[in-house]
């Protein structure tokens, strides 16, 4: 393993169209360069506004995901939708979160993160509840 560590360290300065990429979380993956943050950020922003109120949703109910009637997206959410690791999708709604276009809601029954309306100041997905 120590030797496949060394090499990430140069996967950039190789030119190989990959890189080592660390998260504040201590995580460390491979990443292709062409990968953009805010992309993912965006994608996950438009995955939580759709638990909110979806197409098949009627009087308003909040529908998640996996059909429960709760709305927010879970990192397992995420994890199913997009088809990676939970741990990656975890990191990068923290990553969302962080850029301000997320908020999450931490209760007992976990972590759900919802589209962030305080810096939007779009409240009309909440204005006939």
């Amino acid at each position: 393993p120590e030797d496949l560590l060394k090499a990430l360290n140069l996967m950039k300065e190789m030119n190989l169209g990959m890189s080592k990429r660390s998260f504040a979380s201590g995580v460390v993956v491979i990443q292709d360069d062409a990968f953009d943050d805010e992309n993912m950020a965006t994608k996950l922003a438009e995955l939580a506004t759709s638990s909110i109120k979806p197409p098949h949703a009627t009087n308003n109910e909040f529908v998640a995901l996996d059909g429960e009637r709760v709305g927010g997206i879970t990192v397992m959410d995420v994890s199913r939708s997009i088809k990676m690791s939970a741990l990656l999708a975890n990191e990068h709604l923290l990553s969302a979160e962080q850029m301000g276009l997320l908020c999450r809601d931490t209760t007992i029954e976990g972590i759900r993160f919802f589209p962030n309306l305080f810096n939007s100041g779009d409240y009309s997905v909440y204005s006939k509840c």
